[in-house]
Order: C-alpha cells, then structure tokens, then sequence
C-alpha cells in the first residue's frame, strides 16, 4: 500500500471512530505490552531525544508546545515553599532558548498547563499536595505564539477559577477549541474523573471555561497519576498508574458531542513502571514516558484496526539515574519534548529539572 493510501485508510479509520463511538465496546481485547523491565539498551524508538539538559530547579513539573515551537513550562519552585514559577522557551531547531522564571502568581501543587492556537493559557493546580481536602482551580492567560520567549511574560485574564475537587490533575487543548482534563480524587477516594469543554466567550471577553461535561468530573477509573493527550481529530489517550502498584494502564477514546469521552477498555502496557505521561499527534502517533529506575520512553500508534488499541514500540530507558520523577511531554508535527525531574542527591537545591526535545519523523 502506498503513503497516500496508508494515510486515506487511517483517516477514513478515524472517522468511523468519531461517528460511532460503539465501536470501542465490541471489538476484541488484545494482550499486553513488553515489561519495562525488560528494557534493552539495543531497543530502538521512532522518535528519537536527545541528550537531556538542565534548565531549572524545581519540581512536578507540566510542559506544553505550540506550533508556532513556543514552549511553556510550570513547575514548583524548590525555594519559595508553594510557589508556581513558569518558563517559555523557543525550538530553535538544534536546541531550545529559555526564557528566565518568572512568578505566575500562584501558590500551589501540581501544576499542569495546556495552550490553544491563539495562545491561550490554562493553568490548573491543586491546593494540597495530597487527597485530604484538595481542590483543583484554574486561570486563564494569554501569550504571543510568535513574539518568542525573552521579550514576554503572560498575561493572565481571569483570576483563580474552581476547576473541581481533586489533586494531579493533566489538561489538554486542540485546535478545534476542545479542553480535556483528568485529575484523581481530592477527597481520599481512588477515583479518577475527566472533564471536557471549552472557552466560553473570548472575544467578547469572556474567557472562563464552560464545562459540555457533569457539572462535576466523571468518574471513569481507578488510579493514580493520570495523564492525558488529545489530538486534532479528537482522539484521546489516556495513562494511569494503578494504586499501590507499579502497573500501568492506558484507554483509547473520543470527545462526542455533550462533552462525553467514549473511552475504551482499561489496557496494561507495562507491569514495572511508575508516573506515566502520554502525547498524541493526528497522525496516530503516541508519546509515552514513564520512571521506575530510571527514565525510560517508548512511543507507539494508535491501531487502524482496533480502536481500542495502541502498537507500542520496545521501551528505551534514556537515564538510568535512580530518583527520576515526574517526567512530562508535548509534542507538535515537528517536535516533542520531555522534561523530569532528577532528585535526592543531597538537598532541596539539587531538584534539577532537565529537557531533551527529538524532531518528529
């Protein structure tokens, strides 16, 4: 089959899975992915990273990309206790170009950050570091996609916003308009909920979200460390951990009209892993990273002939330093990047924050 042909039957593909939702709940389960632990330094990714580099102290840190090769990153800082520093930086081709950290105003845990074409800012982050009580709220901001890193900060527009009861939270944002976000349970629980919608007025000003979802998150899981990805076609991917357990799990899905997801099965792609953090493209493609001894990566595709499943590739591990957290990613077309946190070595000021980026084949 030729390249234009491949890529016809993939769309095609796509659009069954956006018009008949159904679909997920009758095709047949398929069987787990390769063990992390079984990682081989032979192993080989379709996306390649390289060397990671230092760009900050801090941690838990959340990154997002624009087309445009603006990246904005949110993290906690190491020294002031609660407080949310971010950084822009610019793909420049052969590296990346920081800007310096700047105070985003606000004090908290578990920061996450989504950006739309317009330049758009959410920022969510939770008032605990754990369940007992936590609260997620967001902001809203706005950013030049295309005046660079140095010369700007953002702009934020709304003050703090109630998102939802909860910590941990993952958001995403397509170039259709359309929010994603997963986040565990605030309240002691082992839920996880997603919500979807969109920002309600802002060209008229208005740039509060309006939920197409529950009023409330919707339960759609057990587990921890959820992450999510959402491309152009509005396909989703999801990764959790499960509680306790060094078990990861992944669903396929698509946003349908209503603000529902129609999520598949509940998929184990790796048995020895912790902390998993996933991209999507249009083109199927799949970013995944995960910690456990190291940093390790694996990238795989979304199946043309299960919607409910994902091809993965061998997982890579690109550190094997052994208190490694938090890892994030973003990808556009072009490029991705990833980013962790490497921690333990002697005190709060060696939290180092570290970023490699690959060019998208």
């Amino acid at each position: 089959m030729n390249q234009a042909a491949f890529h016809f039957r993939r769309l095609a593909l796509r659009a069954l899975c956006v018009f008949l939702p159904a679909i997920y709940f009758c095709l047949p389960s398929a069987t787990y992915a390769a063990d992390s632990s079984s990682t081989d330094a032979a192993a080989t990714s379709a996306v390649q990273f390289g060397p990671f580099k230092n760009y900050a102290y801090g941690l838990r840190e959340s990154v997002a990309v624009h087309s445009s090769g603006l990246i904005l990153e949110f993290h906690e800082s190491q020294l002031v206790n609660e407080s949310i520093l971010y950084r822009l930086g610019q793909f420049a081709g052969t590296g990346v170009i920081w800007s310096e950290s700047h105070a985003s105003g606000a004090n908290g845990y578990w920061p996450t950050v989504a950006i739309s074409k317009e330049g758009y800012v959410i920022m969510v982050h939770s008032n605990q570091s754990g369940k007992n009580g936590a609260d997620l709220y967001y902001q809203v901001g706005r950013i030049n996609p295309y005046a660079g890193p140095i010369q700007q900060t953002i702009t934020w527009l709304t003050d703090f916003i109630h998102w939802d009861a909860g910590l941990n939270s993952s958001i995403a944002i397509n170039d259709n308009g359309v929010i994603v976000g997963v986040h565990e349970a605030g309240r002691g629980g082992d839920g996880l909920y997603y919500r979807v919608g969109h920002l309600r007025n802002p060209a008229g000003g208005d740039y509060t979200i309006q939920w197409d979802s529950t009023p409330w998150g919707v339960r759609y899981d057990t587990g921890v460390n959820p992450s999510i990805a959402l491309n152009n076609l509005n396909e989703v991917v999801q990764a959790h951990q499960v509680p306790g357990e060094t078990l990861l799990h992944y669903r396929r899905g698509t946003v349908v009209s209503g603000g529902t997801i129609n999520f598949g099965e509940s998929r184990r792609y790796d048995t020895h892993a912790t902390q998993p953090e996933v991209a999507l493209l249009d083109s199927g493609l799949v970013l995944e990273f995960h910690t456990l001894g190291g940093l390790i990566s694996r990238t795989g595709r979304l199946s043309l002939s299960n919607a409910q499943e994902i091809e993965w590739d061998e997982p890579v591990k690109l550190d094997d330093y052994q208190h490694i957290a938090t890892p994030a990613v973003a990808a556009t077309g072009t490029f991705a990047i990833a980013t962790y946190l490497r921690d333990g070595r002697g005190g709060p000021i060696e939290r180092e924050l570290n970023y490699s980026f690959a060019i998208i084949p």
